[in-house]
């Protein structure tokens, strides 16, 4: 696993690991990030909440409607703190312009 950084609208830089597409990464409480490698460097393809629950299936469906898109990496900041992470999430949406932008019940889903 290794660690890559991310800056979010506010310049504040967030630490995510890569990890395995089918790793348990949907388990985690925190901020899934899904990418495609492009000639210079990664494009964000969509964020999305992770709320550290055992059989949640949105992270799953949004990582498979990413790849739709062309993403094949996955990465994931940990986070357990819901307010830290809906706080975390926007700035990074805001900063990076993923393809992919979230709809209102994934914004009531990072609570």
């Amino acid at each position: 696993m290794r660690e890559v950084k991310f800056r979010g609208e506010s310049g504040k830089a967030y630490s995510f690991v890569r990890m395995a597409p089918n790793a348990p990464w949907a388990r985690e409480a925190g901020v899934a990030l899904f990418a495609a490698q492009g000639p210079f460097g990664w494009r964000v393809v969509r964020l999305t909440t992770l709320r550290g629950r055992l059989h949640d299936v949105q992270p799953i469906w949004a990582w498979a409607d990413a790849e739709r898109y062309g993403a094949r990496t996955v990465f994931v900041m940990r986070e357990v703190e819901p307010e830290d992470r809906a706080a975390a999430l926007a700035d990074l949406e805001a900063g990076l312009n993923p393809v992919l932008e979230h709809t209102q019940s994934d914004l009531a889903l990072a609570a």
